[in-house]
């Protein structure tokens, strides 16, 4: 007869301490599965605001906002007979200047021609508004401008809240930020 013993054999309790090494071993990956699983919405939710998200050497840029507003934007005429080419047009060497200083600067230069633009399509139609929200509010209730516009405006209002609260842009977004700002400034005038 062969017998195997491993420790010392004191019977149902070495069972008893193992079975407590493991349940201890357990207790915290299972809570926090617990509470990950009881908090999901909330986490999706504030999974969407992150600007970034970076995982060892791995690093996403959340510029997908800007992916899906580029592909929801109308195309901005390239040439003179397409439609009036209004947007920044006449300020191109100011923003070139603004995107060598900050590219955050140039975004709140680009965003402050469309509230711009916005407020004076509200005055134009006799529209009250206390802001550029309320503004494209008025102008979309009134069916002057497309929920769309309105919709991209928002999602462009919050990207230059981002880079006012100090969010880094790079210059490729500011440049980006800026055609979408063109697309939409088209749209208010054409409005």
């Amino acid at each position: 007869m062969i017998t195997l013993t491993v420790g010392q054999g004191s019977g149902g309790q070495d069972w008893l301490a193992w079975s407590a090494t493991v349940l201890g071993a357990l207790a915290w990956p299972v809570a926090a599965f617990v509470i990950a699983l009881l908090f999901r919405p909330h986490l999706t939710t504030l999974l969407g605001r992150l600007d970034e998200l970076s995982w060892g050497d791995k690093s996403a840029r959340f510029a997908r906002k800007l992916d899906r507003l580029e592909s929801e934007a109308p195309p901005v005429p390239t040439a003179p007979d397409s439609g009036p080419e209004i947007a920044l047009s006449g300020d191109h060497g100011r923003f070139l200047q603004l995107l060598d200083l900050s590219p955050n600067a140039a975004v709140l230069d680009s965003w402050s021609r469309v509230e711009e633009a916005l407020q004076a399509l509200a005055h134009a139609h006799q529209l009250a508004s206390a802001d550029a929200a309320d503004a494209g509010r008025a102008l979309q209730k009134r069916g002057i401008l497309p929920a769309r516009t309105i919709g991209m405006i928002g999602e462009m209002r919050r990207l230059r809240n981002a880079a006012a609260h100090n969010q880094d842009i790079s210059v490729s977004d500011a440049l980006r930020f800026r055609n979408l700002a063109k697309g939409v400034l088209n749209e208010i005038r054409l409005a």
